[in-house]
């Protein structure tokens, strides 16, 4: 593997990865992602390229190309104050069919990309096969999505579609369809068999009154308070639904 070192701020391949790092537009044409963290970088496996902070050793992994570079430089190739040593750009999961898949998680128009991060590790965790992102939902690559996905992103394979299609497909794979609604059935009366889909929405909206009226909503009873954030209320509905299997 070829080693070089770069010292300006300047340089091409760094304005690549800040440009990937920023704009998804950039990420889907290229078909690549910047990923940041020892763990993250060593479970990657299409690894394009290295950055390795000057002063840490090279590592042992397989790449391209490897540049060796400044603090500075890996804090602007990252966005972050206190970046661990190595970074990468690795080829984006390409998406999945989800054909033959039992558990699906389907994020409808889940903007905030640290809980979408969050709901595709905890699926990962927890058993799901795949996930299903909705147009609108928030980008799966998005740096915060990734840095909450801890390695999930890269592994739960995915599919995105409008809502149309995620209909067909559920149709199609004889589903059952639960979405997440403050007014639905009760979590803990309801038996669940797969296939079966977890439909998690919008933060500020929840279920539009389409996905009420098509799937069976399904609720989680709380007191005091109003709600509970998607991805705290997520892990609930993905644990239970998995394991409360009849």
């Amino acid at each position: 593997m070829e080693i070089t070192q770069i010292d300006s701020l300047q340089h091409p391949i760094v304005k690549l990865a800040v440009k990937l790092r920023k704009s998804k537009k950039m990420r889907d044409e290229q078909q690549e992602v910047v990923i940041s963290g020892k763990k993250l970088v060593q479970e990657a496996t299409k690894r394009k390229i290295l950055f390795v902070e000057q002063s840490a050793p090279i590592p042992p992994l397989e790449a391209d190309l490897c540049y060796q570079v400044s603090e500075a430089i890996l804090k602007k190739i990252t966005g972050l104050v206190s970046p661990e040593p190595l970074a990468a750009i690795v080829s984006m999961s390409p998406q999945d069919s989800l054909v033959g898949k039992k558990w699906i998680l389907v994020l409808d128009e889940v903007q905030d990309p640290g809980n979408l991060g969050t709901l595709v590790r905890t699926a990962l965790a927890l058993g799901w096969e795949g996930v299903f992102l909705t147009d609108g939902s928030a980008d799966l690559f998005n740096e915060k999505a990734i840095r909450a996905a801890k390695g999930a992103s890269f592994r739960l394979p995915y599919k995105k579609g409008t809502r149309d299609e995620l209909t067909s497909f559920l149709n199609e794979g004889n589903f059952t369809a639960f979405v997440a609604d403050m007014n639905g059935s009760a979590l803990s009366k309801t038996s669940f068999t797969p296939p079966l889909a977890l439909i998690l929405s919008n933060e500020a909206r929840g279920a539009s009154s389409t996905m009420k009226e098509s799937f069976s909503p399904l609720s989680i009873p709380i007191q005091e308070i109003e709600s509970l954030n998607v991805a705290a209320a997520g892990a609930i509905f993905l644990y239970t639904l998995r394991t409360r299997v009849c």
